[in-house]
């Protein structure tokens, strides 16, 4: 007989994907074991296919995505209806998407109390880790006074929604976040994560070696350290999304001037490298080049074995 299995080899959820049709692309009914809800997702050309789908005539709360470039972030609309099939009939969105997510139930107990409730946290959620997302919407949803056994069943649906969106790799929530609906017990040394590899690292100010920003990597996040020195001119190179990041930081007090550049006043989560870098140096930047580790120097794409990322970082004259 083998060894027994460990526990922590046995823990884990199951996720569902059904395909209709037979393009891969095509859209998508996802399901996660021990959970009511449903999800429908696809790319525009799928999105009236998805209007016919009956589950849609329930209350629902929505993603609308659309993907930013390497060193830019991904642009996302939150929404909620009492009854999604007659949401979007005239095709009129509020942005641009290349991805669309609709979260119902499979049964009649979520309603328009619980998607409008659904909808504040998510964006509450999504606004608060900004340097991995740009929130579209111009005003903050309304809510819903929920009784408190509602509102715990409304968390755990909440949790199970991450869990969805991360296991289709949109990275948009925080270590915490993302790991919060896990069936393991917190401590239990059976079921602890493997150690994960971490980092220190600096980028410098374009023409100004002496002046850097710091970046941690740890448990496959990055995170912008306060204190960071931020330059403080831009060039149009500099993707929209960042800008955007930039600006709010800007007029909430997240970036202050200081002489000749700017400094962060506190930790910004990004899921890539690059989109941090561009922000730091106020113009389009491959992260795994222009990171820094700060014991030898050595670039990030190097440290990581990426091929192609790792011919150093920008000369102090660019």
């Amino acid at each position: 007989m083998g060894e027994r299995m460990s526990l922590s080899e046995l823990v884990g959820r199951v996720v569902k994907i059904f395909i209709t049709g037979q393009d891969p692309r095509s859209l998508r009914t996802v399901e996660l074991d021990n959970w009511t809800g449903v999800a429908i997702t696809g790319q525009p050309e799928f999105f009236k296919k998805a209007l016919e789908a009956e589950v849609l005539s329930r209350s629902c709360v929505y993603l609308l995505i659309k993907s930013g470039a390497d060193d830019d972030l991904p642009e996302i609309y939150v929404g909620e209806s009492d009854d999604f099939s007659q949401r979007y009939t005239s095709s009129k969105f509020p942005i641009e998407f290349d991805t669309f997510l609709i979260f119902t139930s499979k049964d009649d107990n979520l309603t328009r109390a619980h998607v409008k409730w659904l909808e504040l946290k998510l964006w509450s959620i999504l606004r608060g880790n900004s340097g991995k997302v740009v929130v579209a919407n111009a005003n903050k949803p309304t809510s819903s006074n929920l009784p408190r056994a509602d509102i715990a069943t409304m968390q755990t649906y909440l949790g199970n929604m991450i869990y969805v969106l991360e296991a289709l790799g949109y990275d948009l929530f925080s270590v915490q976040e993302r790991t919060s609906t896990s069936p393991a017990k917190q401590g239990d040394p059976a079921v602890l994560e493997p150690p994960t590899l971490s980092l220190e690292l600096y980028a410098t100010l374009p023409k100004r070696p002496d002046d850097r920003a710091y970046l941690q990597y740890a448990d496959g996040a990055y995170v912008l350290l306060t204190g960071s020195k931020i330059n403080m001119k831009t060039t149009e190179s500099l993707p929209a999304n960042v800008k955007k990041l930039r600006d709010q930081l800007v007029e909430d007090g997240g970036l202050l001037p200081r002489g000749d550049h700017l400094e962060l006043t506190r930790d910004i989560p990004f899921s890539k490298p690059s989109p941090a870098s561009a922000f730091v140096k106020g113009r389009s930047s491959t992260g795994y080049s222009d990171w820094l580790r700060q014991a030898d120097g050595v670039p990030l794409g190097a440290v990581l074995g990426i091929v192609g990322a790792s011919a150093g970082a920008d000369e102090a004259g660019q």
